[in-house]
């Protein structure tokens, strides 16, 4: 009889600190609802990326909509140190937040709101963070100017990077309203248009999780305060020119514009399943995403029995993340599988989520290769504070499955030329 022993191994650590709670205010337990919905025709999807192109497209899709914008978005950082704490006081002076504030989003949301568009902004609450009075950051600016803000309770976390325009065009990424996101680090996002099946689910998850989530905190401010925030005034909307890294691989933003099929399907809802039974019938696979971590993703690497490639971020943000990623790549390394990672000193993070399977399909991300972003298991998560014994870390995210040649090309191309600029990763236990 023959026995396979399939590659496991425990992540104490990680695991252990990634099922803390706190700043988790899912407040009902939640069941995946949302199937996957692929379309097939005419559709129109344009690659892009960061550093070389995303702000310029992001801020052009906030400045050309007529009526509605949804955003989806973990946080809301200033560029202009307006959500940063000083000598014991957070934030800005309203005048600074308005007239300084160098986010070119920022600035086409503001005029956007002024000119009569319905925007409406989804993201976390974070407890710690203490508003001084007098003082202001962006998402209290912008709910102060017209725009509906709210915080996330339907799972544990908002990780999707997304944008719906008029309910027709949407933006997936893996980029986050942050200047090093946008300028400093290596990111992947796509524009869907002229798709409403694909559109219209996106709108369907933005929605629900709308229903489920909970107001801003409305803070009070002067007269005065209150008059610089009403200013009816149109901003100028200033683009910064793309950071430039020597040596660095610069992309172009792609459109392909033609009869190809496309699938959007949210996570956590049968996410897993989705996304494994496709690598297991594929024969190879190249991953150029941020990390990987948790026994299951990680477990998925080290039995894969085609050709894998992979290709991680040279640096890791969160130090439990750091860890549990290193115990990941240290064992595939033991197995005999190389592990490379991006360059030292181009991007402050490549934080991109995609994999290409069998040189023809390409998966997108805002989710990592993890069990919060990929949970297997129930599709049923409940809240902590009802079932804790049964309670998960859970993300919410949107992935996006693309066939088209062109697209696959692309996407493959950047692979190729960022993976040659990169380097072995040898444990030092080793």
């Amino acid at each position: 009889m023959m026995i396979k022993v399939l590659f496991v191994f425990v992540l104490i650590c990680g695991v252990v600190l990634s099922q803390d709670a706190s700043n988790d205010y899912q407040n009902t337990t939640y069941n995946a609802q949302f199937e996957p919905v692929s379309q097939s025709g005419s559709i129109s999807v344009t690659a892009y990326f960061s550093p070389d192109n995303s702000v310029g497209l992001e801020t052009e899709l906030v400045e050309n909509a007529k009526n509605t914008i949804d955003i989806g978005i973990p946080g809301f950082d200033s560029w202009s140190y307006c959500t940063d704490t000083y000598k014991g006081i957070y934030g800005c002076t309203v005048d600074k937040q308005r007239n300084q504030e160098a986010f070119p989003i920022f600035q086409a949301l503001v005029n956007a709101i002024n000119r009569g568009v319905q925007v409406r902004i989804l993201t976390n609450y974070y407890s710690n963070t203490t508003y001084t009075p007098g003082y202001i950051d962006p998402l209290a600016f912008l709910k102060l100017q017209g725009a509906q803000v709210r915080y996330f309770t339907t799972l544990t976390f908002l990780h999707t990077k997304y944008m719906n325009i008029d309910g027709t065009t949407s933006s997936i990424s893996s980029i986050n309203y942050s200047q090093t996101s946008f300028m400093k680090n290596r990111e992947a996002g796509v524009i869907i248009q002229n798709a409403n099946q694909l559109t219209n689910f996106t709108n369907a998850v933005f929605e629900y999780d709308w229903d489920q989530s909970v107001d801003w905190p409305t803070i009070s401010y002067s007269a005065a305060d209150m008059k610089i925030i009403q200013d009816k005034s149109p901003l100028t909307v200033t683009i910064p020119p793309p950071n430039t890294f020597s040596g660095a691989y610069i992309t172009k933003p792609t459109t392909v514009a033609t009869k190809q099929t496309v699938e959007v399907f949210a996570s956590p809802d049968f996410a897993f399943s989705n996304v494994a039974e496709d690598i297991k019938k594929s024969s190879s696979m190249k991953v150029y995403i941020y990390q990987i971590t948790g026994t299951t993703w990680c477990d998925i690497m080290a039995n894969y029995p085609g050709k894998l490639t992979i290709l991680v971020s040279n640096d890791i943000f969160d130090q439990a993340d750091w860890e549990a990623a290193t115990q990941c790549y240290t064992q595939l390394v033991q197995k005999g599988i190389t592990v490379r990672k991006t360059a030292y000193g181009m991007y402050t993070y490549s934080h991109q989520k995609y994999w290409i399977l069998d040189d023809k399909i390409v998966y997108l991300s805002t989710g990592n290769m993890g069990d919060t972003d990929f949970p297997s298991g129930s599709n049923e998560f409940p809240a902590y504070d009802q079932d804790p014994s049964n309670w998960r870390k859970t993300n919410r995210d949107f992935n996006v499955k693309m066939t088209d040649s062109q697209l696959v090309e692309v996407y493959e191309t950047l692979f190729e030329k960022d993976y040659a600029l990169g380097y072995d990763y040898h444990p030092k236990s080793l």
